[in-house]
């Protein structure tokens, strides 16, 4: 099943998490990943040295959030091992999550990339083997000059 929000609009969201709270509207006009995973995922944890490293090598040309639905009691633990600069939000209920995935995906992560007009230009529904593969789907996106 294809990801059904991708070309629209991103949805509109605000959640807390490690840097306080963070609203989707405060951050358009620079493309966006949104890394959605969770705590039981192992491939989950590779992701976030991925999405860290990239962010770190990106210099601001990109923002990167990362959202986890459940068990946040245990999100300290795993950014101890894992440590990331870029915010980790909790999603409750899974209200934020729910509104970006297709109706038969239940597998994490996936990655959602928006541009800077706020539209999403792809869902990535698999772990990123390396930052040279995220480079690589982001130029299929075309969001690689931070479109």
């Amino acid at each position: 099943g294809q990801f059904e929000i991708v070309g629209r609009k991103a949805p509109d969201f605000a959640l807390s998490g490690t840097k306080g709270i963070w609203r989707l509207r405060d951050h358009l006009g620079t493309p966006l990943i949104i890394s959605f995973w969770t705590t039981w995922c192992g491939a989950c944890r590779k992701d976030l040295d991925v999405l860290e490293e990239f962010y770190a090598r990106s210099g601001g040309k990109f923002e990167v959030v990362g959202v986890c639905p459940e068990y946040w009691e245990r999100v300290p633990q795993i950014l101890r091992d894992h440590p990331v600069s870029f915010p980790v939000l909790h999603d409750p209920g899974e209200h934020v999550t729910r509104a970006y995935e297709r109706l038969d995906h239940t597998r994490y992560p996936f990655t959602v990339f928006v541009d800077n007009s706020g539209r999403v230009r792809c869902v990535w529904a698999y772990a990123f083997r390396d930052v040279d593969q995220l480079l690589e789907i982001l130029a299929r996106c075309g969001l690689d000059k931070g479109a």
